[in-house]
């Protein structure tokens, strides 16, 4: 047995020879394995726990006699020979135990990177975030009213703009549409799932498409967007935005004589009519550099297309006049954009329905007209007043820019419409400064 003067004779020993000595803790029995000191010519000594495996000598180092007494050491070595007992191999379960404790720790770590990760992208890739990103591609390709429009409509989104845009679901959209329907909003509830669908197909087409933002490839390979849930959802019938409504000769020949008593928004609504019925929001989309060599060219980015079409307007008669009233007001307010109220953003296609909308009711109270009118009708009463004159569908489509697609269209027309759009214009303008009086000069029934 090792006792303390034992110890200490046997570390006086190792000195005085030079040579380790050791010290057993046994009464002479063999058990396969005993617990030995090894005492140093330096004077310091080791626990040691010997052991044997297949007829050879194993051993595993316990600790320093400096910092481990005799009752410790003989703990330590019970708990070796408890194992022993089990399996000889001491240092192979020891070994097999440390990998497992690894192991154990790599999968908490693992785990819990998983839910940082989680957390990470339920905070990071969220709809509204999404939304965002789709607005900021939309500035840089220059769709300013668009972007403000997706901007003010995602108000609507609030309830789910939080929510991870690749655990949003077709249900939840549905909620959302379905509120909007209850409260009379069809036409913002289409418009709304229009533009989600665009943004998470922005983020689905983001690996294969150069053009797209890298935030938007982050969404899909980051956030876990996999699907658009909003194009499943169906769009609501009955709110697509058609009507009937055409002005009276009364009503239009009264809108243009009252929207001259206004400024920019007027302007807007009467430019829209005198340019044969272009679309509001290509239209306030255009700046002052977009009038080029006696045309107002548009962009009309409507239909399937990787850029937009360009759609260019003569300014011929009223036409031109208009125009350069609009682009002298733009001098005076130093601003590129034909159409501005500050001068540093367009005027809002919202900001001119409104407007529109507040004549309609002027119009009511007066007695002018009997059933109220939206900016959309006014597109449409051109066209029908051009009709009315003599002039094609044909032409009235190259002048509106609709209806312009097909396999014609795409590869082989490539005339400019140039002489058939004045014409058209020409024709308009001597209609409207007649008060509807004159008929187009051209042979009877006749068409150009």
């Amino acid at each position: 047995m090792i006792t303390p003067l034992g110890i200490k004779a046997k570390l006086a020993e190792a000195k005085k020879s030079g040579k380790d000595k050791f010290i057993s803790d046994d009464s002479g029995q063999r058990h396969g394995w005993r617990l030995l000191l090894r005492c140093w010519p330096s004077g310091s000594a080791t626990w040691i726990f010997r052991y044997t495996l297949e007829g050879k000598r194993h051993q595993i180092l316990l600790g320093e006699s400096s910092s481990m007494d005799i009752q410790a050491a003989r703990a330590a070595a019970t708990e070796y020979a408890a194992i022993y007992q089990v399996t000889p191999d001491i240092k192979e379960k020891l070994k097999n135990e440390e990998l497992a404790r690894q192991n154990d720790l790599q999968q908490e770590k693992d785990k819990s990177d998983l839910i940082g990760n989680e957390q990470r992208r339920k905070q990071t890739y969220t709809l509204s975030k999404m939304m965002s990103v789709y607005v900021s591609y939309l500035r840089k390709q220059e769709k300013l009213i668009t972007a403000r429009d997706v901007e003010s409509l995602s108000k609507h989104l609030s309830t789910l703009g939080a929510k991870p845009a690749a655990d949003v679901t077709k249900k939840d959209f549905v909620a959302i549409q379905r509120k909007l329907l209850e409260v009379g909003k069809g036409r913002t509830a289409n418009k709304l799932r229009s533009f989600v669908r665009a943004a998470y197909s922005l983020v689905l087409r983001a690996d294969s498409d150069a053009t797209a933002p890298s935030d938007a490839l982050d969404f899909a390979t980051e956030g876990g967007v996999e699907s658009n849930p909003a194009a499943l959802v169906a769009v609501a019938k009955g709110f697509n935005g058609t009507s009937d409504r055409v002005l009276t000769n009364e009503e239009l020949f009264s809108f243009l004589d009252r929207a001259k008593k206004d400024g920019v928004q007027g302007l807007a609504a009467r430019s829209t009519v005198l340019l044969g019925g272009q679309r509001m929001s290509q239209l306030l989309r255009s700046k002052v550099t977009d009038v080029q060599d006696d045309f107002l060219v548009l962009l009309d980015p409507k239909g399937k297309r990787d850029e937009p079409r360009r759609h260019p307007i003569p300014l011929e008669g009223d036409a031109g006049e208009v125009v350069q009233e609009a682009v002298d007001r733009a001098a005076s307010l130093k601003s590129t954009w034909l159409f501005s109220s500050s001068g540093e953003v367009p005027l809002s296609v919202c900001t001119v329905s409104i407007y529109v909308t507040s004549i309609s009711n002027e119009f009511l109270e007066s007695g002018i007209s009997k059933i109220p009118f939206t900016m959309s009708d006014l597109r449409r009463t051109v066209e029908t007043r051009l009709a009315g004159l003599g002039v094609s569908k044909e032409i009235r489509g190259h002048l509106q820019s609709h209806g312009l697609s097909g396999v014609q269209v795409r590869h082989y027309d490539r005339h400019d419409y140039e002489h058939e759009k004045r014409s058209a214009l020409k024709i308009f303008h001597r209609w409207i400064n007649s008060k509807g009086k004159s008929k187009p000069r051209v042979g009877a029934k006749k068409k150009i």
